[in-house]
């Protein structure tokens, strides 16, 4: 079994802010699932995949969204892992990152949680650093730093914004690519995958890893 958790805040209010990027992969994920609904628990929404890769091998993929705001992503996460007794080298957390400008992809098989306080809070649950990571970057280019300077600046509320409208067509790329890079992952592992998708989008294969997939089937606080 192999479990893809997006980190992101639920509701109507944060639904298209950069902070969702790891939302946004994982329902391209469930549009190339054909997955029209996911399951409800109280920490999370979920759906279970019977996936068939390129070799013929099946196995189950779980997409996960925590429904508990970004800083207490561990939890639902933690929640999952021990009903489950996943394998850790077959988990993937996707996450924004403030720090990548937007349109380049950053994969880890471990690291610190660099600020982010969705990774960091899946990493206190678990007890470790040793969790595979996407990081999708969501910074603005040269236009962020010229924001980072400005009197009166707020990381919480940048990263709780909305995407300009200039920023559309590369933010589709990237998600777009990330799918890509989740598929790679779950069929050749982190290794193969960072090999092939770290860095800019625009240099990334543009043809998609040969899957087969089928289905069977407020705390303000807590969001930055």
């Amino acid at each position: 079994m192999y479990l893809i958790v997006g980190l992101g805040n639920p509701g109507a209010r944060y639904h298209n802010t950069r902070h969702n990027a790891g939302f946004f992969v994982i329902d391209k994920l469930a549009e190339f699932f054909k997955i029209e609904s996911f399951e409800f628990e109280d920490n999370y929404l979920y759906a279970v995949i019977d996936h068939i890769d390129s070799q013929g091998r099946t196995d189950q993929v779980v997409l996960m969204k925590p429904l508990t705001f970004m800083n207490l992503s561990g939890k639902a996460v933690k929640e999952f892992y021990d009903r489950y007794e996943i394998s850790m080298e077959n988990i993937l957390i996707v996450y924004d990152d403030v720090n990548i400008d937007l349109g380049v992809l950053r994969l880890r098989p471990n690291g610190s949680d660099g600020g982010q306080n969705g990774i960091k809070s899946v990493m206190y649950e678990m007890g470790t650093g040793e969790i595979s990571r996407l990081r999708v970057g969501i910074k603005a280019g040269n236009e962020f730093e010229k924001l980072r300077a400005a009197e009166g600046f707020s990381l919480a509320d940048f990263v709780l914004s909305d995407f300009d409208e200039n920023e559309y067509e590369t933010l589709a790329i990237s998600i777009e690519t990330a799918k890509k890079a989740v598929l790679n992952f779950i069929e050749h592992g982190i290794k193969d995958t960072m090999n092939r998708f770290n860095g800019n989008v625009s240099e990334k294969p543009t043809e998609d890893t040969q899957q087969k997939g089928s289905t069977d089937s407020e705390n303000e606080n807590n969001t930055n």
